[in-house]
């Protein structure tokens, strides 16, 4: 489906959602019905694939940024590897890998870093399609992967908001304007929800989520 006919279902989908609406009501109702209507139009468009059509995937470049960011560049290097990697698929949709090799200034190797081109979360990856949690790569650094320019509020096109607000060893809460809340651990610019069903990504003030009926991008309101 071509983007624009995606959009002008979902405004429809949205518009329709917002003018089942009737009657007098305090202010306060008037907001959650309007919420609930949006998040509802939100939900459709998802299951029915308009937010799908073109999903979003990191480049290569913005993958290397996501593992040197955060290791000593003077120390280290890190490399695109050749290795391809997905993994999943029989439960769930597959997911798509990119690979570095990170070696120190002799050339000897330190490790590889796998970084999910949907969800930009890094791996330590052993090979033979084997991932662990990024905290066992040698040169994970909690310092650095503390969360750094996530505090604030966030709105999206169909006026649903997103609060967010740090907090201590690497994690940040959560808000959206349905009630939906929770905390997330944070790697760099990535976290992931406590309960696993939300992912965030933080990019030049906009946070892009995905999951939980909740797609889409956020942008940082001043």
């Amino acid at each position: 489906m071509k983007r624009p006919i995606a959009f002008a279902v979902l405004c429809t989908l949205l518009l329709s959602g917002c003018t089942q609406q009737t009657g007098a009501a305090d202010p306060a109702a008037e907001e959650a019905g309007r919420v609930n209507a949006q998040m509802q139009a939100l939900e459709q468009a998802e299951q029915a694939g308009l937010l799908e059509d073109e999903p979003f995937q990191l480049s290569s470049e913005e993958a290397l940024e996501r593992v040197a960011g955060t290791i000593d560049a003077q120390a280290y290097t890190v490399e695109q590897s050749e290795e391809t990697l997905a993994v999943g698929g029989e439960d769930g949709p597959a997911h798509e890998y990119f690979v570095f090799e990170v070696r120190d200034a002799a050339g000897e190797p330190v490790g590889k870093v796998a970084v999910d081109r949907e969800t930009g979360e890094k791996y330590y990856y052993l090979g033979d399609g084997v991932l662990e949690d990024y905290e066992s790569f040698p040169l994970y650094d909690p310092e650095a992967e503390r969360p750094a320019g996530w505090e604030g509020q966030y709105v999206n096109p169909a006026d649903v908001s997103l609060t967010i607000t740090e907090e201590q060893d690497g994690a940040f809460a959560y808000a959206f304007s349905d009630g939906t809340q929770g905390t997330a651990a944070v790697s760099g610019e990535t976290a992931k929800s406590a309960d696993g069903e939300i992912n965030f990504l933080l990019a030049e003030g906009i946070v892009t989520v995905a999951g939980g009926g909740l797609t889409g991008n956020y942008i940082a309101q001043k």
